[in-house]
């Protein structure tokens, strides 16, 4: 049976995007406007990589029908697996190929002017290492401990896991009933209890990577099962839990509290979204929200790649007009984000689309 779409969800994920290439773009910045650092809201840019997981908890038991797999064959585990595949890794390994092609260049370039631009390192050692554990998605699981190259990739190495581990934690929750979703919550509760009262940070992105992506996925999953106690909801009543989710997630972004604070927030953000009503939905189910939400991936994939070289494209630049930090840092953001968003747009088009439904076909030609 052919699912709705979910256009909230859709939308959620572009914006959560948006604001990952922006916290990025403080990395390394020598000048920051008094709006970038009035609160902490772009320098805890890495929590909306807590929100992507909960949605694809939820979207993925929602896509599978997973409330109704009491058994899940091997052929159909298969198929999810190849199907997951399909969808994540031929653009991983487009983006992961065209920074080693950039950074190459860049080293290379530099060498011949005798700057010193790139890392000398990167084809050695614990660099070339974390290339090989990158390429194979190990990258979240702790193998060299280097966090490099592509460094959002980390997260799609622990979905990847994820996903391998889906068939068994969706038979688990649909033989189990309650007392299954209890011992869901109460894992994903353990890991962010450990997380309040100990560092109160979720920039985990290695060590506990993988526990970090399993406690927001199965948060999805769990909200998944209990998704019907939101259907019946007025509209008014969702637009509430909406704006109470939004209030949770901004203690942290705004007011600087501990991250975790924010997990609640996502998961009443997505539970009250999903039904597409109430006054934020019908903003998200507005075409540029869409756009952005069904490039999503490519922006995550896409961003660190074309970063590295247009922070080294535009200094010199600036210099040599006499342009001040301040307009610096406005070309810097202004020409960045819509580099990335047209970029991301063609790799969707060109790179993401076909491979993806290429291998599907392959898939369900062997199948």
């Amino acid at each position: 049976m052919q699912r709705r779409h979910i256009q909230s969800h859709t939308a959620l994920r572009g914006i959560a995007a948006l604001l990952v290439v922006l916290y990025h773009l403080q990395f390394g910045a020598d000048f920051r406007f008094s709006w970038e650092q009035s609160t902490p809201f772009f320098t805890k840019g890495y929590l909306w990589v807590d929100l992507f997981f909960i949605l694809s908890g939820f979207v993925i038991a929602y896509s599978t029908q997973a409330e109704t797999r009491h058994t899940f064959p091997w052929p159909e585990v298969k198929r999810f697996w190849r199907a997951r595949f399909a969808r994540i890794y031929p653009l991983h390994l487009f983006c992961l190929l065209l920074m080693a092609g950039i950074q190459t260049s860049i080293l290379t370039l530099s060498s011949m002017a005798g700057k010193d631009y790139g890392d000398p390192d990167l084809w050695r050692g614990d660099s070339l290492l974390n290339f090989v554990e990158q390429l194979f998605l190990l990258n979240a699981w702790g193998l060299t401990g280097r966090i490099g190259w592509n460094i959002p990739s980390w997260s799609i190495s622990a979905e990847a896991f994820a996903y391998l581990l889906f068939p068994a934690l969706a038979l688990f929750l649909a033989r189990g009933g309650k007392y299954c979703v209890a011992a869901h919550l109460a894992g994903s509760a353990a890991f962010y209890a450990y997380v309040a009262l100990t560092s109160g940070n979720l920039d985990i992105v290695k060590g506990l990577a993988i526990a970090r992506c399993l406690a927001g996925f199965s948060l999805g999953m769990i909200l998944y099962w209990q998704r019907s106690a939101f259907d019946h909801l007025s509209s008014g009543t969702l637009g509430l839990l909406q704006l109470i989710g939004l209030a949770l997630i901004s203690a942290p972004l705004i007011a600087g509290l501990n991250d975790v604070i924010a997990i609640p927030g996502f998961f009443l953000l997505v539970a009250a979204t999903w039904p597409d009503r109430g006054a934020l939905p019908r903003l998200l189910a507005r075409p540029f929200f869409q756009w952005l939400g069904e490039i999503s991936y490519s922006i995550y994939l896409t961003h660190v790649v074309l970063l590295g070289p247009w922070r080294l494209i535009v200094p010199p630049i600036t210099e040599r007009l006499h342009i001040g930090d301040a307009m610096a840092r406005v070309i810097l953001i202004g020409g960045g984000v819509p580099m990335i968003l047209l970029a991301s747009t063609l790799t969707f088009v060109f790179i993401e689309q076909p491979a993806r439904a290429a291998l599907n076909r392959k898939s369900a030609h062997s199948s």
